[in-house]
């Protein structure tokens, strides 16, 4: 599994529907988009977001695979509606453990 990492920061005003408009191929929605995506916001600055995509591709096939994930425009679009980019990488997956539950907390106890 392979996971592409953004941080950035987006224009004052800009909605997570036009940033992920910027990068998505014509004619593909968010029900038939062939990765998994993530956009999330820091609680601290608004505008900055950590962007992943899960692809589930080996390495050597990803240039194949860009074609389907990306409109042939997506740089000059995504610069369109972010400010700055300060991450922008691939990762190979190794381990994994753990769920996204909830915590359990011992009774009493805050997160």
């Amino acid at each position: 599994m392979l996971r592409a990492v953004y941080v950035r920061t987006l224009k004052p005003g800009v909605t997570d529907d036009e940033y992920a408009a910027a990068w998505m191929p014509e004619g593909v929605s968010r029900e038939d988009y062939p990765a998994e995506v993530l956009i999330s916001h820091s609680t601290t600055h608004e505008r900055q977001t950590v962007t992943t995509f899960e692809i589930d591709v080996p390495a050597e096939d990803l240039l194949d695979a860009l074609g389907a994930l990306v409109h042939p425009d997506w740089r000059e679009r995504v610069a369109a509606v972010v400010e700055s980019t300060e991450i922008e990488t691939i990762y190979e997956d190794t381990t994994a453990f753990g769920h996204a539950g909830s915590p359990h907390l011992p009774p009493g106890a805050s997160a």
